[in-house]
């Protein structure tokens, strides 16, 4: 939705913002300026008329001057009833609004042309004519007619007054906007930046004028296919405009939130444009009950209704929800008759509406797709000198559709049919037509040329004289979109093509280069936040391309190298992020009011997520009020934490950096080994590192991978006594080309249903090596540096064992693990007294049931004792900052959830290491109680001896099944379910007792020296 903020400025500002004149002013004259300068321009335009007989002896110039001056006042009038448009209470029709705006251009012509060949003229007057010349003829839709007047008011102005002066920078401004509207979008954006940055000087940023100018460069930032500036200019306008009162700026804000909405809605993140369809709503209902003109007449009525409409019908589209898509498209294209003249709005939602329901109904009916596509290309040049509508983005998607249908010499009339002066006007638009000729001359198998539109693609974004083949990210344009990925991606899968047929190393590389700068062009988009189904999308194609080259040069350890870092820098920061900061924040000191802020936030963010989740009866009006909160109070929370994060941003910044393979095998030791693993579309990948090796093994095939991985995890849960048999093929299959033997230690970073699994149950021996768990490089090289500092350890055991569901070993387990470390139990602990002591051990073990939400993944919860509130959410979790070490979760599924694609599993373990906990132990499934009492107790005596967490837990396991007689309970089941997750490292600095007793013969020797001398000396 556009933001029309080529706003009616007051007139008499314009007349009389300054009062400076080379005449000597009449009394009468002077009398009319101030007049004119209140509005009151009847009664103005008859003292001019008095002015003008009184002053018939003075010099021409200032009769003329008087003339002029009466003219310009006449032009005000009739400008200032055209509004009345727009006032409910006055209205006129559009004929009426058009003659009015003609008369005062007419009237503004006249007070012009006759002040034209004046000797000595007032610059200042003329600009002031000149100003209604180009407004009216804008308002009158004369978009290259009023930009030719509004550069000669330039003219006017530059040798009048000085640069920073508002009156020259508000000139800019709407040169600015009308580029924009004239479709010259990188004119626009230079005109606007130039504004923006003279208007910071001038008024400061906490203006409107600034924020109307971050919001017009935003909308001019999508054209040209900057998305990333895009979103950063709309939020700088929202949150002015938030600050500033008055129907005016409220208005703007409604547009603002509009175009927040369609930014969210095309990066994927629904919830979030859903937040601001509600704040639409909300701020139009609470501005038609004040009944303060928010929508001024049935024109803006019908404007923002097709606008709502398109809003939901985009919305509900990328939701999945068909029958409310297709109900909003129909009730626009059922408003609007084409077949009338259509006003500006009608043709441009006619028109993407058209383009729209063209997308939904291209699989099913190509044909249909095309003949919609037509009517909308036909409505474009209709209007095309009326409204300055373009029709080359549906020719494009024209031609789109004709290649997916494989019609590649249909889709090349329609692309030689495009003008190229046309395509040059936008670098998005020319780089998606050379993209689409590239594909099109593919198809019809001229691979020479195919190849020459490929590269000239990429020269089109190349800003450097590097070649092409040399260029990085920095070189190239900063086109930061899905179609710029897209764009690249076409050209590597054309090299990738050609090196499958011919297998010349040089396309290989290519291809290699295309992906990864896809790549990096993603990392660039992608905000940091959680992932959503458009981003995951993205970045799995992403990953199968680079894979699939990698496996093609998995020799060359530079490029594999190169491929895993671009792959882990694009995972989701989101509990990385989370982690950082509530780990780091506790090395830091942080304000009081900062911490009762961020506590009051939460609090409130806690209540209103659990009021959502029990929602049942309630209004939908009382649902969507509690959504808008927690939208609000997620991004109040933010803000703080970045407020945190300023104030201490040197140590935060030297936490930021992009993830470097080479950095992590350094810190490994030589026998510890991390498998990681990556699912795509059709493969399942390895990369094996080491200290001094990195390797990526040959491609599994998926399917068949996971159909061995959930034959295991079956007869695991049920407890066959044959699954020795499934275990081996999963064992054969996963683990028959890496040689374990060499290892001690190893890190699985498993992907999708792997998560599930615990690789020990395939691998547990006494010579095995001991396995540990990370949810991404990423994340696991920040925990890996929480060192631990061998301060006396203390546990804070929590247990909880409700009526409904006893744990009748809980008790036993805590007092056991208790009699090895210090600590303090919490028997039948509420959620209350956790959250009030957890910050007083290095420790945490929870003892209690767990509750996994499949649904709403972050309401699955740790079951604490009572009635009321005895549910610690991961949604409440997420917002805690926990200072221990470590996190026992002696509870069933703690490690098990919703598996998000791109998040992960969302589980306990997860929400425990957001709270900045850099190691867990969880269960993967619903644990046996004795079997969890006994592991756990053999689990702390390994820790207190100085061992490793993971070895801890090996010989955890070992243990128990040494000391359990009963064979049914030596089952995988009821072992291997407790994985660890995160830092390793041992908590208890390891007693080297050898070291001592080596020591012992030597004391002993210097004790009784003197004696032995004597002896010896007999």
């Amino acid at each position: 939705m556009r933001c029309l903020v080529f706003f009616f400025l007051p007139v008499f500002w314009f007349s009389f913002g300054y009062s400076q004149t080379i005449y000597q002013k009449d009394s009468l004259t002077t009398l009319a300026d101030s007049i004119h300068n209140q509005g009151e321009y009847d009664l103005a335009l008859s003292i001019r008329e008095q002015a003008i007989k009184s002053q018939h002896l003075a010099p021409q110039d200032y009769q003329i001057y008087l003339r002029a001056k009466y003219f310009h006042t006449q032009s005000s009038n009739y400008e200032l009833k055209s509004y009345n448009y727009h006032n409910p209470d006055k209205g006129i029709t559009k004929i009426a609004r058009e003659k009015y705006l003609d008369s005062a251009l007419q009237a503004s012509l006249k007070a012009r042309d006759l002040y034209r060949d004046v000797k000595s003229p007032d610059r200042m007057f003329q600009y002031q004519v000149q100003n209604r010349v180009y407004h009216q003829t804008a308002y009158l839709g004369n978009w290259k007619h009023a930009l030719e007047q509004a550069l000669l008011g330039y003219k006017f102005l530059k040798d009048t007054l000085s640069g920073t002066d508002k009156t020259f920078v508000d000139l800019i401004y709407d040169i600015g906007y009308i580029n924009g509207q004239l479709g010259d979008y990188s004119q626009a954006v230079e005109n606007y930046q130039s504004s923006l940055d003279l208007y910071q000087k001038i008024i400061g940023e906490n203006h409107t004028d600034v924020a109307q100018a971050y919001n017009n460069i935003a909308v001019e930032y999508r054209h040209l296919g900057l998305r990333k500036k895009e979103l950063e200019s709309l939020l700088k306008a929202k949150t002015i405009w938030e600050q500033l009162g008055g129907t005016d700026n409220k208005r703007y804000l409604y547009s603002c939130y509009g175009n927040l909405f369609y930014w969210y809605s095309y990066y994927g993140d629904f919830e979030r444009a859903e937040e601001y369809i509600l704040k639409k709503k909300k701020l139009r209902e609470e501005e038609v009950v004040k009944k303060t003109g928010f929508i001024r007449n049935k024109e803006e009525i019908y404007r923002d209704q097709l606008s709502n409409w398109s809003d939901l019908m985009l919305h509900y589209a990328r939701k999945n929800d068909t029958i409310k898509t297709i109900f909003y498209a129909n009730s626009i294209l059922n408003t609007i008759d084409p077949d009338k003249d259509l006003l500006d709005f009608e043709a441009k939602t006619l028109t993407s509406t058209l383009k729209f329901y063209a997308s939904l109904v291209e699989k099913k009916n190509n044909e249909k797709a095309l003949g919609l596509l037509d009517k909308a290309i036909a409505i474009q040049e209709k209007y095309k000198t009326t409204y300055y509508t373009k029709s080359i983005v549906f020719e494009l998607y024209k031609a789109e559709l004709l290649l997916k249908a494989e019609r590649y010499a249909d889709a090349k009339k329609v692309l030689d049919a495009l003008e190229i002066s046309e395509v040059d006007e936008d670098i998005a638009n020319k780089f998606n037509w050379t993209i689409q000729y590239a594909k099109t001359t593919q198809g019809l198998h001229d691979h020479k040329q195919a190849r020459q539109f490929m590269d000239d693609a990429f020269s089109i974004l190349n800003t450097s004289d590097k070649s092409i083949e040399s260029a990085s990210l920095s070189d190239i344009k900063p086109i930061i979109s899905f179609e710029t990925i897209d764009g690249f991606m076409v050209m590597g899968d054309f090299y990738l093509q050609r090196y499958k047929e011919d297998s010349t190393y040089e396309n290989l590389r290519k291809a290699t280069h295309r992906y990864l700068l896809a790549a990096k062009i993603y990392n660039q988009l992608y905000l940091g936040q959680r992932y959503n189904k458009r981003l995951f999308t993205v970045y799995n194609d992403i990953n199968e391309r680079l894979l699939e080259v990698g496996s093609a040069q998995n020799s060359n350890s530079e490029i594999v190298a190169e491929i895993l870092n671009t792959i882990e820098n694009n995972v989701s920061k989101l509990t990385w992020s989370k982690f950082m900061f509530n780990s780091r924040r506790q090395e830091v000191y942080v304000p009081e009011h900062y911490i009762n802020q961020e506590e009051s936030v939460k609090a409130q963010l806690n209540f209103y997520q659990k009021a959502l989740l029990n929602a049942t009866d309630d209004s939908d009006e009382k649902i969507a009020l509690w959504k808008e909160k927690i939208y609000d109070l997620k991004a109040k929370l933010t803000e703080i934490q970045d407020s945190i994060k300023e104030q201490h941003k040197t140590y935060y910044q030297l936490n930021v950096k992009n993830f470097d393979i080479a950095t992590l095998q350094k810190s490994l030791k030589d026998k510890k080994l991390i498998l990681k693993y990556i699912l795509t579309d059709k493969h399942l990948y390895t990369f094996i590192i080491s200290k001094n090796n990195i390797e990526l093994l040959p491609p599994l095939d998926k399917s068949k991978a996971l159909s061995a991985l959930k034959t295991c995890l079956d007869h695991l849960k049920q407890r066959r006594p044959d699954y020795e048999v499934s275990f081996d093929a999963l064992r054969s299959l996963l683990f028959s080309t890496i040689n374990l033997k060499p290892y001690k230690r190893i890190i699985i970073v498993a992907d999708g249903a792997l998560n599930y699994f615990p690789f020990e149950a395939l691998l547990l021996n006494e010579r095995m090596p001991s396995v540990s768990y990370a949810s991404s490089l990423l994340l696991y090289q920040e925990q890996k540096k929480m060192d631990s500092n061998f301060e006396a350890l203390r546990i804070g055991a929590f247990s909880a064992s409700n009526s409904q569901s006893k744990l009748p070993k809980v008790s036993d387990e805590v007092k056991a693990i208790l009699e090895i470390f210090e600590g303090k139990s919490y028997i039948n602990a509420t959620k209350k007294e956790f959250l009030e002591n957890a910050a007083d051990f290095n420790i945490l073990h929870l003892a209690m049931h767990s509750n996994i939400d499949e649904l709403n993944p972050e309401f699955s919860s740790l079951n604490f004792y009572g009635e009321r509130d005895y549910q610690l959410f991961i949604s409440e979790l997420y917002n805690e900052s926990l200072d221990a070490d470590l996190a026992v979760l002696s509870a069933c599924d703690t490690g098990s959830g919703f598996y998000e694609n791109g998040e992960g599993v969302i589980s306990l373990s997860r929400a425990f290491s957001y709270a900045g906990v850099p190691s867990t132990v969880v269960s993967l499934w619903k644990v046996d109680d004795e079997a969890t009492a006994k592991i756990m107790t053999y689990f702390y005596q390994h820790l207190k001896l100085g061992e490793t967490k993971d070895e801890a837990l090996k010989k955890a396991k070992l243990a128990y099944l040494k000391h359990t007689d009963d064979d049914l309970l030596k089952h995988p089941y009821y072992w291997s379910g407790f994985v660890l997750s995160g830092n390793t490292d041992a908590l208890v600095e390891k007693q080297n007792y050898w070291i001592y007793l080596a020591i012992f013969p030597i004391v002993i020797l210097g004790v009784f020296r003197k004696k032995l001398v004597q002896f010896f000396k007999k």
